[in-house]
């Protein structure tokens, strides 16, 4: 069986898993064989469907994190650990990875307490502005502590930067006027996106459909609304909009190309949506998840707030009435969307996949 030189532990969400997989192919960028990268993940959908689509070897781990804080289910959240960092041992054992990247979930946890166990170095990368239970209890054992924000108090901090997927690199300006007649939008329109995650966002969906009847009547607005598969069938969808552009949909398969047409976005506020939107140089108007660990969501908004390219809305707060007046403040003064647009651009880090696959490479050495 090959020996490998990282094992990149994490997954469950695509929050998660896209920033392990932009590192994945920063490594292969760097003359490291794709066959000796191996993603140790969860047994959700997810996973199955975005590693092997990416070509690289995935080995689920099966459980799930702690749902609840009854004895029951502790004892058996427990028990799945253990089996879990067993499964890791035996695979570090035959494939002798030489680096372990940890990068926060379910899967992080055993894939890098097995690396602590068998003297693997591992690296753990927390996307968001303050760090989770399982990466922060990482960090304590781990070489170097890779995170998107600074200041984080995470063990031997070093700042690189939440890694975005490559497609969302390439875009330009030509690009986008391109994808906008691939999407039948007028090139002079303002895009305003609205998305509260791969489910949808209850709140934001409500508010938005809320708000449609208070932007006025303006036919130079396109609101590309995506509910969500959550949502989809609950919500009654208008279809008589004529005030403005409205195009609701259920899921978006192509999420770079989206946030290339867009002209301002509405928002959750977690690690890689504000990382990728800051990329692409979006200005926001961001809705925090209320009960996010740590309430790390509003922080990461915050740090948009401040440097100029986002609006924050708590979730309690967001309502049509109050969707539809940020909305139209900031698309009234061409100016600060323009200016929202820079300051944005500034907080993006284009190079974080390839800082990280180089912290990877160091600590392998």
């Amino acid at each position: 069986m090959t020996e490998c030189f990282a094992v990149i532990a994490g997954g469950g969400t695509a929050g998660h898993l896209h920033p392990g997989l932009s590192v994945a192919k920063a490594l292969v960028e760097n003359k490291v064989p794709r066959e000796k990268i191996i993603f140790l993940g969860s047994d959700r959908e997810i996973d199955k469907k975005l590693v092997p689509a990416a070509n690289f070897e995935l080995i689920p781990l099966a459980g799930a994190g702690l749902q609840s804080k009854k004895i029951s289910a502790v004892l058996k959240t427990a028990v799945l650990l253990m089996a879990a960092t067993l499964s890791a041992i035996k695979l570090y054992r035959e494939r002798r990875p030489k680096v372990v990247l940890s990068l926060g979930g379910y899967a992080s946890f055993p894939g890098a307490l097995a690396g602590f166990l068998l003297r693997v170095p591992v690296v753990v990368h927390e996307q968001n502005a303050v760090p989770g239970r399982t990466n922060r209890i990482v960090s304590y054992w781990a070489k170097k502590s890779a995170v998107s924000y600074r200041d984080t108090g995470m063990k031997n901090e070093v700042f690189t930067g939440n890694p975005v997927r490559s497609e969302i690199l390439k875009f330009n300006e030509e690009m986008k006027l391109a994808n906008r007649r691939v999407k039948g939008i007028p090139a002079e329109n303002i895009v305003v996106v609205v998305t509260g995650g791969s489910l949808g966002a209850r709140r934001i969906n409500e508010s938005l459909l809320s708000a449609l009847g208070k932007l006025g009547v303006n036919t130079g607005i396109t609101i590309y609304h995506i509910i969500g598969e959550r949502d989809w069938e609950y919500l009654e969808i208008p279809t008589d909009i004529k005030t403005l552009d409205y195009r609701p949909v259920k899921y978006e398969n192509d999420m770079p190309t989206i946030l290339n047409i867009a002209d301002l976005i509405v928002s959750r506020a977690g690690g890689s949506i504000t990382a990728e939107l800051a990329v692409v140089g979006l200005p926001a108007i961001l809705v925090p998840l209320p009960n996010a660990p740590g309430d790390h969501q509003t922080q990461n908004a915050k740090a948009l707030v401040k440097a100029g390219a986002a609006l924050l809305i708590p979730d309690s707060e967001c309502t049509g009435e109050s969707l539809s007046f940020t909305i139209k403040e900031i698309l009234d003064s061409p100016r600060k969307l323009k200016q929202m647009a820079t300051n944005s651009k500034k907080c993006g880090n284009r190079a974080a996949s390839s800082e990280l696959a180089r912290l990877l490479t160091e600590v392998a050495a």
